[in-house]
């Protein structure tokens, strides 16, 4: 009897497939590869006015470029995704942008970050006209760049300063805001500057940073510092970013005679460090990746050649609202930072598969340590 029923049940399948009813275009078990292509974009969701919101953007943007639809009869071949990045950051601060706001986000509550707050101010030496816990909010006096380089805040962003930029005669003053984050037990380090001409009582803050290097700079070394304060080493660390001089390099080449330049630093100071080696050596950033630990440098230009775009550090530290595409026309070159134990390993490379020609590498490496070296010492 049941080899009986199992020839009427194949038989009915097969019956039920050659008609489409289970596996055609209408059928139960269609392909639904493409049913993406036919949604709805809704519009966005309203908050009522009586209550309060943070800002939201998308969480799964649609790209900017989308391939045109197939032509009747043609088969429609889903893209393949592009590859996730080979690091990821998982520090206790990072840096977040969102449009063009900007700023640190701590996996640490408030109450924990606000102490470490106050000691970046000590130990930088920044005198601060306003420190208000309950407000957690922090104001610095206003101070004469040109009359404090030895400042080690100042001394740190001096380098951003562009050719043509005005800051004789100015004074400049900075406002860090720490604010609850979305996450529970998150927190929220932003910061705005402010500038005016020395005599000028101007004390109103403006809605946004008079100038965005600035701010970028200064949540950068919030970011720099307070990883290096949380880590085990904290201490010594923070004060190696601070009063330490040059960082001890070696040029040498691999086992497979490719040119590596080591230093005997942790990650973070590297990045910083190696940022303001290549702005120094005049060399054109075009983009960058920390998380993966690559500058995209472009040798066909210098970085003096692009003063209507905008600056390095712009870049280096968000650049501007607009999402820039960095496209591989065969002149970009990658800078590429790896730890390993105590050290970290600067490497160039033409592209995740490619070497990097050897003397081209060699000179542009010598370039970036010869930036290490000219480095001034910080006070």
């Amino acid at each position: 009897m049941k080899p009986v029923l199992s020839a009427l049940t194949l038989g009915v399948l097969a019956s039920l497939s050659g008609c489409g009813y289970l596996m055609g275009d209408n059928g139960y078990f269609r392909d639904r590869a493409g049913d993406y292509q036919q949604a709805e974009v809704k519009p966005r969701m309203t908050v009522p006015a009586d209550l309060e919101s943070k800002p939201m953007g998308d969480l799964l943007p649609v790209p900017g470029q989308v391939a045109a639809a197939p032509q009747p009869g043609e088969k429609f071949e889903t893209p393949r995704p592009r590859p996730m990045a080979a690091g990821v950051d998982t520090s206790t601060f990072s840096l977040q942008q969102e449009g063009s706001q900007r700023w640190v986000l701590a996996q640490l509550p408030a109450s924990d970050v606000w102490p470490l707050l106050q000691r970046f101010w000590s130990d930088y030496r920044v005198p601060m006209a306003q420190s208000d816990a309950a407000l957690s909010e922090a104001s610095t006096q206003w101070v004469d760049f040109s009359e404090s380089a030895g400042n080690p805040l100042v001394r740190r962003m001096l380098p951003l300063v562009q050719e043509g930029q005005r800051i004789d005669n100015e004074e400049q003053r900075f406002r860090v805001r720490l604010e609850p984050g979305v996450n529970n037990g998150t927190a929220e380090i932003k910061v705005l500057h402010q500038a005016r001409d020395l005599g000028d009582d101007d004390s109103e803050w403006p809605r946004r940073s008079d100038n965005a290097n600035f701010e970028r700079a200064l949540l950068a070394e919030l970011e720099t510092y307070l990883n290096q304060s949380t880590s085990t080493d904290g201490p010594a660390l923070v004060s190696s970013i601070i009063n330490s001089g040059p960082v001890e390099t070696s040029l040498e080449q691999d086992g497979a005679g490719n040119s590596v330049l080591y230093m005997m630093t942790d990650f973070n100071r590297a990045w910083s460090d190696v940022g303001e080696a290549l702005a120094r050596a005049d060399v054109y950033v075009t983009d960058y990746n920390r998380s993966s630990g690559v500058y995209y440098v472009n040798l066909d230009q210098t970085r003096s050649e692009q003063e209507e775009e905008p600056g390095f550090f712009a870049r280096w530290f968000g650049g501007d609202d607009k999402d820039e595409q960095v496209e591989d026309d065969g002149s970009q070159l990658q800078v590429r930072l790896t730890p390993t134990s105590n050290r970290i390993e600067v490497s160039v490379d033409a592209g995740i598969e490619h070497s990097a020609d050897g003397t081209t590498a060699r000179e542009l490496l010598e370039r970036i340590q010869r930036g290490l070296n000219e480095r001034p010492p910080r006070q």
